[in-house]
């Protein structure tokens, strides 16, 4: 991989398979004999995330030799061709080289996934984007890669099902008060107890009146920091070392 630029999702276009079926056609396939294909995670029906490569290598995933629709000649997508390029401009992008390739297992021809593989592509999604400092923004279908693919399926004729995809990977991506505060304290009962090593900075943030809680004992840690919340907080860190350097 020369870099990542985006995060690819695909069906694996074999109903009720699981992701070992799917490694193990990747594998058969590692020579070249029948085709190259390969992806660096698969996920399962019951939501187990099968890693094929490591993510620093190259999968063969959404390469393309056909023009992206009839009557042209280029074979990516013009958005691809512009987002997913590390070459020089003017020439043909290679999206294999900056790409990470996600399959998903499904239950029928539709593409339809299980609740369970869903939430498992979301939450690795999430973590790859953040991973590589990228947003939701930069998830692809493999149709929206080369054009002519119906892959992912089940996103591909259901364009509000992806939309609803995308917006859960970028909730999924969002810190969560206890991420950015690094919060465990004795003036709240909801905070589990696996994170008791942060009650310092709790306790200090609270008694300097920069973190407040809910008024009733909660932090409520593993809710999403809002944008708002996030101004409240800084806004009283800054008055509280204003009034420091002041003396007040």
């Amino acid at each position: 991989m020369s870099c990542v630029k985006g995060i690819v999702i695909h069906w694996v276009a074999n109903p009720k398979s699981t992701a070992k079926n799917n490694r193990d056609f990747f594998e058969r396939r590692k020579l070249g004999k029948s085709g190259y294909g390969s992806a660096h995670y698969i996920v399962c029906l019951d939501g187990t995330v099968v890693q094929c490569l490591p993510e620093a290598e190259m999968a063969y995933h959404v390469g393309s030799s056909l023009p992206y629709k009839p009557g042209t000649t280029q074979i990516y997508t013009p958005e691809a061709w512009a987002r997913l390029n590390t070459n020089r401009s003017g020439q043909k992008p290679y999206p294999n080289n900056c790409t990470i390739g996600i399959e998903c297992t499904h239950i029928d021809w539709d593409g339809r996934m299980t609740k369970e593989t869903w939430r498992a592509t979301v939450k690795l999604a999430a973590q790859l984007l953040k991973r590589y400092g990228l947003t939701a923004n930069d998830l692809w279908l493999h149709k929206e890669v080369v054009g002519w693919k119906d892959c992912h399926r089940w996103f591909v004729n259901n364009p509000a099902e992806w939309a609803r995809f995308k917006a859960e990977v970028g909730t999924a991506m969002k810190p969560t008060r206890a991420e950015v505060m690094l919060i465990m304290s004795k003036y709240f009962k909801d905070i589990p107890k696996e994170m008791e090593w942060a009650a310092p900075h709790a306790d200090s943030l609270y008694e300097k009146g920069v973190l407040k809680g809910d008024g009733q004992g909660n932090l409520k840690p593993a809710d999403p920091l809002t944008r708002a919340e996030a101004a409240v907080l800084i806004d009283r860190a800054i008055e509280y070392v204003m009034k420091e350097l002041s003396g007040k």
